[in-house]
């Protein structure tokens, strides 16, 4: 037979194989009903795979709640996903468990203010559950203990977004004796967020601009209906090229997604590119004594869990071996431009590298290019706490950010494929020293 038959024979069995198995554990897990199908929009030309990544990642969110929050079953069928899509194309793939906290919000939060409920609220991860009733106090930002000074037991405290995490707020909030915590965005959506983790304390709401706007000295009541715990994650890692490498070339990207929903921007489409670059770069395109290692991880949108477990972990020899990291976080924003991460605000041995893949990456960007900066709001930060050289892709908050509506619709392929060819140009360029 001709050799394009057999590769294309091949890779439609491989294909078949994979849809039949995500077929057959959607139908167990719904109790013998079948996910509808998304219809997404075409994908541009030279983009199948990525469009094969994208509708499946949306079934499994579809056949398993809407999810792939880190401890669901949309989480654990898109790691096996991604692990056998490693594997179809070649590479090494491992994967470390860990726990994560897990959440999840019974009903939508209630705030009622003279009897009428605020519209444009939501539920701060990990808030916990609970019912309170009292005067609202603003309190400015709510970062320093300072701020709560006035703030009487059971009272509400209004607190503004921004300079510090949510978690700090609300710690604050509880221990000067607030009742509940409500946090009033810059923007008009409410304010998205997590407090990272699980445990005792008092409801904590986001408001939007709008909503948060003369609350001060009015009574509120606030219900928030949720529970927590702690699930296991996995990391998936896949490896091109010798084991024994010097150089090592990776890059990553957080494959869960909120509890509110599917998470097809954040961070599919990190994972979406990754999975595309796996496909097109076998260990034969690598330089003789480079590797390529692709990282999904578990557990970013509960505080990098995964990310840090992975680094930590790395004995300090196998840390030297990593020349460089590249992450990718929601990449396919809609009608965005992909920024480079900033190199010149690392400090530390690993500036000039991280200096170094900013230039690479915009040498395989169009040019003008914008740039940004995620500080540690994102897994590269778990690599810099270790001074290995990082950068990345980033192309800004969208309407749907943390929410039911980040799904295929929200997925931009024409800037999803910008950024998978920079950075698998970029990669390669790296990969060569």
């Amino acid at each position: 037979m001709p050799r394009w038959f057999l590769r294309g024979l091949v890779l439609f069995v491989i294909v078949f194989a994979a849809i039949a198995a995500l077929v057959a554990a959607n139908h167990r897990d719904r109790g013998g009903r079948d996910a509808p199908a998304p219809a997404p929009a075409p994908a541009p030309r030279g983009e199948t795979g990525a469009a094969d990544h994208l509708r499946a990642l949306q079934r499994i969110a579809t056949a398993h709640g809407g999810t792939r929050a880190a401890g669901t079953p949309g989480d654990r069928a898109t790691a096996a996903y991604i692990a056998a899509r490693l594997r179809a194309a070649g590479y090494r793939v491992s994967t470390q468990s860990f726990d994560v906290p897990f959440y999840r919000e019974r009903k939508p939060p209630r705030v009622v203010v003279g009897g009428r409920p605020l519209r444009d609220i939501r539920t701060l991860q990990f808030s916990p559950g609970g019912h309170a009733t009292g005067r609202i106090r603003a309190v400015g930002l709510g970062c320093a203990a300072g701020d709560f000074a006035a703030l009487r037991d059971g009272e509400i405290a209004l607190v503004r977004r921004g300079d510090c995490f949510f978690y700090l707020k609300a710690l604050h909030a509880r221990r000067a004796g607030a009742s509940a915590l409500l946090v009033a965005n810059d923007g008009p959506r409410p304010t998205p967020g997590s407090l990272f983790r699980p445990g005792p304390g008092i409801p904590v709401v986001g408001l939007s601009r709008s909503a948060g706007a003369g609350l001060a000295g009015r009574t509120a009541t606030v219900a928030v209906d949720a529970v927590s715990g702690r699930r296991t994650t996995t990391n998936v890692v896949g490896e091109a090229g010798p084991a024994d490498a010097a150089r090592v070339v990776m890059a990553g990207a957080h494959r869960d997604s909120v509890p509110a929903g599917p998470g097809m921007n954040d961070n599919g489409s990190g994972v979406v590119a990754l999975l595309t670059i796996a496909g097109r770069v076998p260990a034969r395109r690598l330089p003789p004594g480079s590797a390529l290692r692709l990282g999904f991880w578990g557990g970013e949108e509960v505080g990098l869990v995964g990310s840090e477990r992975y680094v930590d972990r790395l004995p300090s020899d196998e840390r030297r071996r990593i020349a460089a990291y590249l992450n990718l976080d929601m990449v396919a924003s809609p009608g965005e431009r992909p920024a480079v991460y900033d190199g010149a605000t690392i400090r530390g041995p690993a500036r000039d590298g991280a200096l170094r893949i900013e230039a690479v990456l915009r040498r395989h960007l169009p040019p003008k290019a914008p740039q940004v900066r995620l500080s540690g709001d994102s897994d590269h930060a778990s690599f810099e706490a270790h001074d290995i050289p990082a950068g990345g892709l980033f192309t800004g908050l969208d309407d749907c950010y943390h929410q039911p509506c980040d799904t295929l619709a929200n997925v931009d392929r024409a800037v999803l494929a910008t950024s998978t060819r920079a950075t698998e140009g970029a990669l390669l360029e790296l990969a060569r020293g």
